[in-house]
């Protein structure tokens, strides 16, 4: 029997999660926000859909007893029926302190095992090749001297970090050419979390957003295309027709993970060839979670469903756009272009002028997945900071 949810909690706040907190909000439940980060205690709410504003919950008091309490003594406040989080470290802090919410306040987030083993990078490719996913050669590279393990056959190589803010400077991923150019590029960083190496691969990147039940259901899961990439980030996608094998082993991921609540898959679909290949796994609202509420897929109602949740009511459904863009990276990209031409990690790969001109006819046509007459106020927000805190 479903539970009902009145009041949610939520930690952390950035574009994707003004998307699925505005749709809570839709159903009638009341947002309250404890902020990540190291900005002013208070601040003007930054969207209409959050009630109250909890301050911030400052970096170093992240993984502390602290930190806990003030989390604890917040969502008794105000009697949180739910907690939730963007970020996968504050999920996994969250899981592993259950006890101190549960069963008043739903934690939504896998089982803390489930978690801490898809934290690493090395397991999610060896649960992705036992579920049938193909994938890509791949590297972990610890130290500097791992560049040496890396076949010179298999350059061009990909780089990316596997673990959020685990890079200084940070990088979502990197084309390198050779292995000289491999240990020029590691020589100016500093990592905490082994770097993933794997042969570079041109082409559009495919995403499936799934949600899973506590008891093991797989309530949704639906295929998405970024058909334009920028900085290797998903800028505009489409739906996409899933393939069976495709499906069947995200379903067998999901149960052998053990996965609860929302996740989604990053997958690489090769432009030369069409085959597809695992990169990797979410288990949390992600950055395309608002460009797939845009196109129709309702995934905060069904997380909540996952967890035996119950809004006071049902929102409208989701009137779903057949493509959807975000039009402040869209219009970073047509400024990249004017300087500098195409990016080595954009898709497509198409000449300056071409680029720039469907850029600027997307942005007149196509809608953005934040922008909304409704919130003004996250509206401004996600104008004014990209959505972050």
């Amino acid at each position: 029997m479903a539970r009902p949810i009145r009041h949610l909690l939520h930690i952390g706040f950035w574009a994707p999660s003004m998307a699925f907190l505005r749709r809570c909000n839709e159903a009638g439940i009341q947002v309250h926000l404890l902020r990540h980060g190291s900005g002013p205690e208070q601040i003007p709410l930054p969207s209409n859909a959050i009630t109250t504003d909890g301050g911030v919950l400052r970096w170093e008091e992240m993984n502390t007893p602290a930190g806990m309490e003030r989390i604890v003594s917040f969502a008794q406040r105000v009697q949180a029926d739910a907690i939730c989080s963007d970020d996968e470290f504050t999920l996994y802090w969250l899981a592993c302190h259950r006890d101190r919410f549960e069963p008043r306040c739903t934690v939504l987030a896998s089982p803390a095992q489930a978690i801490a083993r898809l934290m690493q990078k090395s397991e999610q490719t060896q649960l992705a090749r036992e579920a049938g996913f193909s994938v890509l050669p791949s590297w972990l590279l610890h130290t500097r001297s791992d560049a040496d393990s890396v076949p010179a056959g298999d350059f061009p190589l990909c780089l990316r970090p596997t673990h959020m803010n685990s890079v200084t400077p940070p990088f979502k991923a990197h084309r390198v050419e050779s292995p000289a150019e491999l240990h020029t590029f590691l020589s100016t960083l500093t990592w905490t979390s082994p770097l993933l190496a794997q042969p570079f691969c041109l082409g559009p990147n495919l995403v499936l957003h799934g949600v899973r039940s506590t008891s093991g259901k797989v309530l949704a899961l639906e295929c998405f295309r970024a058909y334009r990439k920028y900085k290797g980030f998903a800028l505009s996608i489409e739906r996409f027709a899933m393939p069976a094998s495709l499906r069947d082993a995200a379903e067998r991921f999901a149960h052998q993970a053990n996965l609860h609540g929302p996740f989604h898959f990053d997958l690489l679909q090769s432009a030369q060839t069409g085959e597809i290949f695992f990169l990797e796994v979410n288990y949390r609202i992600g950055g395309t979670t608002p460009k797939v509420i845009r196109l129709g897929y309702d995934e905060p109602m069904l997380a909540l469903e996952a967890f035996g949740l119950q809004p006071p009511h049902r929102p409208q459904s989701l009137r779903a756009s057949r493509r959807v863009t975000g039009k402040r990276m869209l219009a970073g990209q047509i400024y990249h272009n004017l300087r500098q031409g195409p990016g080595e990690l954009d898709f497509p790969q198409h000449s300056r002028l071409r680029i720039i001109l469907s850029g600027l006819r997307e942005f007149l046509t196509v809608p953005d997945a934040i922008l909304s007459r409704k919130d003004l106020r996250g509206s401004l927000f996600y104008l004014k900071r990209g959505g972050r805190m």
